[in-house]
């Protein structure tokens, strides 16, 4: 009767320690699979023009451009950086 119980006791504890094993097991890979980040472009500036003084800066906005041809420009300038922000965000890179 001794051993009956014994050899219960035992398999409870082996079933009980495998158990906690194989949870410790799928909540390591859990830990590793990678996170994808969420990319999704920056908010538009409240005002484009702000933007204005730096792209004279850089040469790409010159004082002989019409109103029109300025906004293009700055614009297309958002545009640019908007798509290289969610290029780098795309490959993990944060910058």
């Amino acid at each position: 009767m001794k051993k009956i119980i014994l050899i219960a006791l035992s398999l409870a504890a082996l079933t009980a320690c495998s158990n906690h094993n194989e949870e410790s097991d799928s909540s390591k890979e859990h830990k590793r699979k990678p996170i994808a980040p969420v990319c999704s472009a920056p908010a538009m500036p409240q005002n484009i023009w702000k933007l204005e003084p730096i792209l004279k800066d850089k040469g790409l906005i010159t004082e002989e451009m019409s109103k029109e041809q300025k906004e293009k420009v700055i614009r297309d300038y958002i545009t640019k950086r908007n798509s290289a922000y969610i290029e780098k965000c795309e490959k993990g890179n944060k910058s």
